[in-house]
């Protein structure tokens, strides 16, 4: 089974318009550095952020049948008290990613995003999972808050008794969000404190990687990491990619690593299916000399997904 461990559904209702903004002038800033045109934020709305709009997750599924993906993890976000509040509520954003897990339920997991500094934090995640089908947990530090705080313990003492797994975000991001947060130690003590709590990095951290495979290699079994977004690094030198992904592996093993996309934002970068097959073929194609083993790659592309799958009451 083939496995996007970390994807989005994205409309514009369920983030900030200040968030739409600003991404809409990374793009505006991208067209002028490679000398692509001068486009104003408008227009990098209509052109760029409106095609990736999904209003019912249809257009996910499609994209999936694309490229050969049997299932996908979708991640909620709650950014309200870092970016401003969503034209959704949080409830009403959790309620709309259950959803499409509820209508595609052999393709879709749905993890709630939650932040932990707001009012009842603990409840929302509990309707979240009871009543609108949610399955896992989504951390963005990035708005403003510590994964191991007082606060987000609260819901992670929920998440560890509904034997839900937590995503969290890591690596650095765009402005207004702010990058200290996501660090791995973050979650050092939380996979301590929580041992029965499946716990996953996302992004491998980005440019902290080392830190965050150190302490996957140290700690529990519980503690995994996915490589959505490392796209961008794959794209401009895969060797380097390989070498890392490699290092990762020897460090911590093969059985710690989920493929995902972090779509629908990196298919500009890399289309699914081109990402997909980049990593299935590395058994024949890894440059240097490196080897990864076909089994390797299997775990990476589902099979370690499938465990924390599996772990997931239902």
């Amino acid at each position: 089974m083939i496995i996007d461990a970390h994807c989005h559904v994205w409309t514009w209702e369920v983030i900030s318009n200040n968030y739409w903004n600003e991404l809409a002038d990374i793009g505006v800033d991208f067209f002028r550095r490679n000398k692509l045109g001068a486009i104003t934020r408008d227009v990098a709305k209509a052109a760029i952020l409106d095609g990736m709009m999904d209003t019912d997750g249809s257009k996910l599924i499609v994209s999936m049948d694309n490229a050969g993906v049997d299932m996908t993890f979708i991640m909620a976000i709650d950014w309200g008290l870092g970016v401003g509040e969503a034209k959704m509520s949080v409830d009403e954003i959790n309620k709309f990613y259950g959803s499409i897990a509820r209508r595609y339920p052999d393709r879709v997991v749905a993890f709630a995003g939650v932040d932990p500094r707001r009012p009842g934090a603990a409840e929302i995640f509990e309707r979240a999972v009871n009543d609108y089908g949610c399955r896992g947990l989504k951390f963005h530090p990035t708005s403003g808050f510590y994964p191991d705080s007082e606060e987000s313990y609260k819901v992670l003492a929920k998440a560890e008794k509904f034997g839900t797994p937590l995503v969290s975000h890591l690596g650095p991001i765009s402005k207004p969000l702010k990058s200290k947060y996501a660090r791995p130690i973050y979650l050092d003590a939380i996979v301590s404190d929580f041992p029965k709590l499946t716990v996953v990095g996302a992004h491998l951290g980005f440019c902290w990687w080392t830190e965050l495979v150190n302490l996957i290699s140290a700690k529990a079994t519980t503690f995994y990491a996915d490589i959505s977004g490392q796209q961008v690094r794959a794209r401009a030198n895969f060797g380097e990619f390989c070498h890392t992904l490699r290092t990762a592996m020897n460090e911590a093993s093969a059985e710690k690593f989920m493929w995902g996309t972090d779509n629908p934002i990196l298919e500009a970068v890399m289309p699914v299916k081109q990402w997909l097959e980049m990593i299935r073929n590395l058994p024949e194609n890894a440059p240097d000399g490196l080897i990864f083993t076909k089994e390797e790659i299997d775990l990476l592309v589902g099979g370690n997904a499938e465990k924390v799958l599996a772990a997931i009451p239902k």
